[in-house]
């Protein structure tokens, strides 16, 4: 993940498919885990809060066809644009990215990531730029 790009429509986009392909989504800013989920009210125990189900539904209608790769071991690059000055934790967006990709069927299942990048870009033109390619192995260490 070699920094994010800064010249991004408001659509998704796929590469060709073949050997190595990635598929690169432009989505919505995604709710933090903290506010994704609650506890009680009408419902007993934890559930979706209504501002993450209508994320899932918007976020969604920007995966296509092309992108259910159902990808098995995958290395995935989440760049966001940080939405206002106050302090985010950036771990706490990952989760409810890599549910929406099980769900759409552009991965196999989030335990098969293998490799995560994460970065806030202040420049990034788009609210959120996941890109998700076949994990290719190791990286020095």
């Amino acid at each position: 993940f070699r920094g994010c790009e800064r010249s991004m429509t408001p659509h998704t986009k796929a590469s060709e498919r073949g050997t190595g392909a990635a598929v690169r989504l432009v989505l919505p800013m995604p709710p933090s885990v903290n506010s994704a989920y609650a506890n009680g009210g009408n419902k007993r125990g934890r559930h979706k809060t209504p501002a993450y189900v209508a994320w899932e539904r918007l976020a969604g209608t920007c995966v296509n066809d092309s992108h259910r790769a159902g990808l098995g071991p995958y290395s995935l690059a989440i760049c966001l644009r940080r939405p206002d000055k106050r302090g985010r934790d950036l771990g706490n967006y990952e989760k409810v990215i890599s549910d929406l990709l099980v769900a759409h069927g552009v991965v196999k299942d989030d335990q098969h990531c293998e490799r995560l990048t994460m970065q806030w870009d202040s420049g990034l033109e788009a609210d959120c730029v996941v890109l998700v390619q076949p994990f290719e192995g190791r990286v020095a260490a």
